[in-house]
């Protein structure tokens, strides 16, 4: 008598059916689906904060306004950055989004005002190292300047500097710095005349010489011309 011997299938009773296998896929997927839409159209990741770096020219109400509160998984910056930089004011925007703490940090890199001057109609203004008007002044002691392009020349505004480094009893003596003469820049009353702008530096370098060794008492004008000549006058 033949003996039947049972066999045993452990891998195909091990294996779910297959539509266990594409009902666990598609309930993942469902999963996954809901997670993301929740995440990104739902209130789950805000920006709750907005850290802004001291900005001077920027109002912090455009920097915070379309970002507090917005889904940091949808947040385009790119416009923001863009009309903050249109100001000539700016000369730069850098941004950090930190994801885990729903927080924003935005940092405005300005222009720095360094020289008071007076425009040539009287408005008194702040200027950066290259002539970028920034805001109105209170008083300034260089003036008759005039724009180019919207801007005061470079070369002015490093004549300016260079009269701001003088002694400070030279400085008293010759209060104002004037670039309204056509005929070259000039220091106030008593006057002395300096030539043209891109010499004033070196002219102020010896003026400075020629008063700390007392060369300058006595006399009512200086007139520094080209090739190191000094004329000295009695008369105004």
């Amino acid at each position: 008598m033949a003996k039947i011997r049972p066999h045993l299938d452990f891998g195909a009773r091990g294996r779910p059916p297959l539509i266990r296998v594409l009902r666990g896929v598609v309930l993942f997927l469902c999963l996954l689906v809901c997670g993301y839409v929740s995440v990104r159209w739902g209130g789950l990741l805000k920006v709750r904060e907005v850290r802004i770096f001291p900005t001077r020219y920027v109002a912090v109400e455009k920097l915070t306004g379309a970002i507090l509160g917005a889904n940091i998984l949808r947040l385009n910056l790119e416009p923001l950055c863009r009309e903050i930089q249109s100001d000539p004011r700016v000369l730069g925007v850098v941004t950090r989004i930190r994801f885990f703490y729903g927080r924003v940090e935005i940092e405005v890199r300005e222009r720095t005002p360094v020289l008071a001057v007076e425009l040539q109609g009287g408005k008194k203004v702040w200027v950066d190292g290259e002539g970028v008007i920034l805001e109105e002044a209170q008083e300034a002691r260089i003036v008759g300047v005039f724009l180019v392009e919207g801007r005061v020349p470079k070369e002015v505004v490093e004549a300016g500097l260079a009269w701001e480094r003088l002694p400070v009893l030279l400085r008293e003596r010759y209060p104002k710095l004037d670039f309204s003469s056509g005929e070259g820049v000039a220091l106030g009353t008593p006057p002395a005349f300096l030539g043209a702008i891109c010499q004033v530096p070196e002219k102020l370098g010896i003026l400075t010489k020629l008063w700390r060794a007392g060369l300058l008492e006595g006399y009512k004008a200086v007139d520094l011309r080209p090739n190191d000549v000094v004329i000295l006058k009695r008369g105004g």
